[in-house]
């Protein structure tokens, strides 16, 4: 069960990501590269997905050691009052006062978007925790792969995340439906912000629901 909820927020925390100024910039870098835009994309793509791995790989060495503390005994209950507190956050959309880095694209990267450039940007994105998350789809996924057994699976999760994030931002499709997202609104906000958001609650209570059950 903790297998499945792992690749679910992986993969559901790549794609919300797009909903973020970085994510943002990136496809913005995509349409105005001078260099082909499917090597851009495939070196993007490759270093995305060695970042995520490398985060991946130093979560799975923490399960491990977790795995020979108390705190291994009581993962789900653990899991679950995070998922809680997720939840309550992303409701009362209080989600800012979680841990997330501030990493701030130079705007040099985007006017020349070449591929070195393409290779640090995705190694970052990759990564995870240096840049912006929005909303709590990135913490909880660390959160369950911190217990997810056996401890490898939080480097395939890792590698799984950063290739997603690095393949969602270079489809020409996802950019076309993103930019058209950005153009509608729901009450105060975005047609992408609006749909993050219902999907992001929808899994978390899905997850706790699974959990529990």
């Amino acid at each position: 069960m903790l297998t499945m909820l792992l690749f679910m927020f992986a993969v559901g925390a790549a794609m919300a990501s797009v909903d973020t100024t970085c994510g943002l910039n990136v496809l913005g870098s995509l349409e105005s590269t001078k260099v082909s835009k499917f090597k851009y994309a495939l070196v993007y793509i490759v270093t995305c997905t060695l970042g995520g791995a490398a985060t991946g790989l130093a979560v799975g060495g923490i399960n491990y050691v977790l795995k020979l503390t108390p705190a291994g005994l009581y993962q789900n209950y653990v899991i679950v009052v995070l998922l809680v507190v997720f939840l309550v956050l992303e409701l009362i959309q209080k989600t800012g006062i979680l841990p997330s880095g501030n990493f701030i694209v130079p705007s040099e990267w985007i006017k020349a978007a070449g591929y070195r450039s393409a290779a640090l940007w995705g190694l970052i994105l990759g990564l995870g925790f240096i840049t912006l998350q929005v909303g709590v789809l990135y913490h909880a996924y660390i959160v369950v792969s911190l217990f997810a057994a056996p401890w490898w699976l939080s480097l395939v999760a890792g590698a799984t995340f950063g290739m997603v994030r690095g393949t969602v931002f270079s489809l020409p499709l996802i950019r076309t439906i993103v930019y058209r997202m950005l153009k509608r609104r729901v009450y105060s906000f975005t047609l992408l912000t609006a749909v993050r958001l219902a999907v992001s609650m929808l899994l978390i209570m899905g997850a706790i629901i699974c959990i529990i059950s």
